[in-house]
């Protein structure tokens, strides 16, 4: 027998996990209302659907609903986006919810072994049903086949509606609201319906919600969204029961730092003597993350084309930022304004589609409710996420460990400081001055704490607090002033 090689000479190689990727700001989030026009509802279980085309949009959602509309602002965007998440607000008393999630097919269930002696078993709002003869071999289709579940749960005493969706086959209670109740199913026809607890999923009777309250509970879940755009029924609302109120929606996605895309039809928006219109009131609440677009035409999404417009922006890249000053909203009517009507529209921080001259339309001025600029805030959002998980990923990579000493820390400044070069070579930061006067030669500085002055108590946690940078927002030019001299 031949002695192996690795006895003289042993290799073992070891491999690092892959790196994080960043997050995706280009997401708008629709939250629409559970009466919209669906052809294949988002349940309560589910909440939210993700899309990534209109036509995707267009097989769950009529064409004259509000989600397609909002939808088709957004697709209309050049360079096309692609993200939509439609987000539900559950408007009504909703019955509580089973979401199969099985796999099988028609005829595989039509042949199933055991036909005609089928085992459900499962309790909907408290009252146990027992299935122990279902039989689907004779159904014509999917659909006649959650009728005949439907029929034996009731049988069995649950009174129920089960239907057959793109997604599965769902099963509702009968109990509207927090006292409708279900569990998860058992049983061999039960797992090929897939209604057990590994492949289903349940939500339990809800109570009408507010918006503000219908984020909260898509945050919760983990659902991924960057911009928000609501319902149009939740615009211009100054008043009404907690959490109903346009002003507590543009709070709520300050707090998430979400960009609410605030879409606003009210007339006296353009009054300089009137100052109780959402966009002075957000204006006057300061909010960084809300952006007004003022509309005459309360059909329109205008909004969803806006935020359609920054979800193109490659932050990967050489010079992809952009202002959304001037820029073109396919689909969106223009607003024939005065120039005193667009001075007071500017002064309240709110945006629109108007016309310039005699053949331009463009968007204007995209200014932010605190009086900033959505690139800037869209921008600041991304180098955010970049640099934490840049930093991340320092650690996560390593076979070993970054040591806590003068070589780990400048480790990690070096990789801080790469985050922040790409914010200058796409073109959020540049070089310039500080309000100090302090220039910046390459559009950001960053500092570090050396290991001799850290706290003994931060080494000893293994937490380094000592890294800072200031940085330079190259920002973009709006407008052009020229004064000139002519002599004869």
């Amino acid at each position: 027998m031949a002695i192996e090689i690795t006895e003289f000479a042993n290799v073992s190689i070891s491999v690092s996990p892959t790196g994080v990727s960043g997050g995706d700001f280009g997401i708008l989030g629709f939250l629409a209302l559970s009466s919209d026009d669906a052809i294949t509802a988002i349940g309560t279980a589910e909440r939210a659907r993700a899309y990534t085309s209109l036509a995707s949009v267009g097989a769950d959602w009529n064409a004259a609903s509000e989600v397609y509309k909002a939808a088709t602002s957004f697709y209309a965007q050049t360079p096309t986006p692609e993200d939509f998440v439609v987000l539900m607000s559950f408007v009504t008393d909703q019955k509580a919810v089973l979401t199969g999630g099985g796999h099988d097919t028609f005829t595989e269930l039509q042949n199933a072994s055991w036909n005609a002696s089928g085992v459900i078993t499962m309790t909907i709002d408290g009252t146990l049903a027992e299935v122990t003869t279902l039989d689907l071999s004779g159904a014509a289709d999917l659909d006649a086949m959650a009728v005949l579940i439907a029929a034996a749960l009731t049988t069995a005493g649950a009174t129920c509606t089960v239907v057959h969706t793109p997604y599965g086959f769902v099963v509702d209670g009968d109990t509207a609201g927090a006292a409708g109740a279900i569990t998860f199913a058992t049983g061999d026809a039960a797992e090929s319906l897939g209604l057990l607890a590994h492949q289903a999923a349940i939500s339990l009777g809800l109570d009408a919600e507010t918006p503000v309250a219908s984020l909260a509970a898509a945050e919760t879940k983990g659902i991924e969204f960057v911009g928000l755009v609501t319902d149009k029924s939740f615009r211009d609302v100054l008043a009404g029961a907690t959490g109903t109120t346009t002003l507590e929606i543009a709070v709520w996605a300050e707090a998430a730092k979400k960009i609410f895309c605030n879409t606003s039809n009210d007339l006296s928006t353009l009054s300089s003597a009137i100052n109780t219109d959402i966009a002075s009131v957000l204006k006057n609440a300061t909010l960084r993350f809300s952006l007004t677009t003022f509309s005459k035409n309360p059909a329109q999404y205008p909004s969803a084309s806006v935020f359609g417009r920054a979800a193109s922006v490659n932050f990967s890249a050489i010079g992809t930022t952009l202002t959304l000053n001037l820029k073109q909203m396919p689909g969106v009517s223009a607003e024939n304004l005065s120039p005193a009507e667009f001075a007071v529209l500017r002064s309240k921080y709110a945006s629109a589609v108007v016309q310039i001259g005699k053949s331009v339309t463009a968007y204007t001025d995209s200014r932010m409710a605190s009086g900033s600029w959505l690139d800037t805030t869209h921008g600041l959002m991304w180098l955010e996420n970049r640099c934490e998980v840049d930093l991340f990923n320092l650690l996560y990579t390593s076979n070993t460990k970054v040591p806590y000493t003068q070589v780990g820390l400048n480790t990690a400044a070096a990789v801080l400081e790469r985050s922040l070069q790409a914010a200058v070579r796409n073109g959020l930061a540049g070089p310039g001055y500080l309000a100090d006067g302090t220039f910046l030669p390459e559009g950001y500085r960053v500092d570090s704490v050396s290991l001799a002055d850290t706290p003994a108590s931060d080494i000893g946690n293994r937490l380094y607090a000592g890294l800072s940078f200031v940085m330079k927002g190259a920002g973009a030019l709006h407008e052009v002033d020229v004064a000139g001299a002519f002599t004869e």
